[in-house]
C-alpha cells in the first residue's frame, strides 16, 4: 500500500546515492513524498536508480558530481533547481574510506577519507544553506556514524572523519537554531548489504534505511541504530582508556581483509 504524497513534497538532494545507504535512502524517501535528486559519480547507477523511483510513481533526476569538488557540486545542485525547483532538504550521505595502517600507514589516505567525508559533507551544505536561510526553511541531514563515538582501531581516519561529521552538524544545529533550518545527524552502526554473509550486530540495509527515513521526516535531531550497538557503545564511551585499549586492542580490520 503507498504511501499518501504531500501537497508540497520536499526537494532533496542526496550524495553518495548510487550504492549502500544512500541508494536505499533515496527509494525511502521518494516513497514518503520527496521529489529526490541523486548524486554520485557513476551515472549508470543513478539511472537505474531514477527508474526505480519512476516507476513507483516517484520523482527523480540523477546528477553527477564529487563531493570533494565544489565546483562540480554547485553545478549539480544548480541543474536540480533547475528542474524541480529550490533544493528544500539536503541528505549528504556521501561517505566511506579505507582502513588505518600503523605498519603501513599512509598519511594521503587519511586525508582522502577526511576530504570525503568531513569536506564533502560541509560542500554539500555551501551548495544548499544561502538559499535555505534566504526562504527561512530546510533540511540538512548528514550521515554520520557510531564509529565518531570514540578512537576505533585501524579506524583512526574514519573515526576522526565522523567525529568531525558529528561536532560540524552539531555546530550548525546551533547556529541555525531559530532560523527555520532544521539539523538532522544520522549515526548508524554496522548495517548489512542484502548479499552480505556479515549479520552479527548488523542491521538489514531495508531496515535501517526504513528507520533513518522515518528519522529524517520527523526531522529529528538524531538517529542512532541498531540499539545493541548504540548501547554497547555507549558502555565503551565510559570506560578509562586503560580498559578501553585493552578490549579493543587486535580487533581491528587486517592489512589485507
Amino acid at each position: 500500500m503507498s504511501r499518501p504524497r504531500p501537497a508540497s513534497p520536499e526537494v532533496t538532494l542526496i550524495t553518495g546515492a548510487s550504492q549502500g545507504i544512500g541508494y536505499a535512502l533515496a527509494l525511502e524517501l521518494a516513497r514518503r513524498g520527496d521529489t529526490v535528486a541523486v548524486l554520485a559519480r557513476r551515472r549508470a547507477e543513478l539511472d537505474e536508480l531514477v527508474g526505480r523511483i519512476a516507476a513507483e510513481g516517484g520523482r527523480a533526476l540523477a546528477v553527477t558530481a564529487d563531493v570533494t569538488d565544489r565546483a562540480a557540486l554547485a553545478a549539480a545542485a544548480d541543474r536540480v533547481r533547475a528542474e524541480f525547483g529550490p533544493i528544500t532538504r539536503l541528505v549528504a550521505n556521501a561517505g566511506g574510506g579505507s582502513s588505518t595502517q600503523v605498519r603501513h600507514y599512509d598519511a594521503q589516505a587519511v586525508e582522502d577519507t577526511v576530504r570525503l567525508n568531513l569536506m564533502g559533507t560541509a560542500n554539500a551544505v555551501g551548495v544548499v544553506l544561502d538559499d535555505m536561510l534566504t526562504a527561512g526553511r530546510g533540511h540538512l541531514v548528514a550521515m554520520g556514524s557510531l564509529a565518531a563515538m570514540r578512537g576505533l582501531p585501524t579506524a583512526a581516519a574514519y573515526s576522526a572523519a565522523k567525529a568531525g561529521v558529528a561536532n560540524f552538524m552539531e555546530s550548525l544545529a546551533i547556529d541555525l537554531r531559530h532560523s527555520g533550518i532544521d539539523v538532522t545527524l544520522l549515526e548508524p552502526g554496522f548495517v548489512a548489504k542484502p548479499d552480505s554473509k556479515k549479520r552479527r550486530m548488523r542491521m538489514p540495509l531495508s531496515i535501517a534505511s526504513a528507520r533513518m527515513a522515518t528519522a529524517i521526516v520527523a526531522r529529528r535531531r538524531y538517529w542512532r541504530g541498531p540499539t545493541g550497538l548504540v548501547f554497547a557503545a555507549n558502555i565503551l564511551r565510559l570506560l578509562p582508556f586503560s580498559v578501553y585499549s585493552r578490549v579493543l586492542a587486535g580487533r581491528g580490520r587486517s592489512a589485507d581483509s
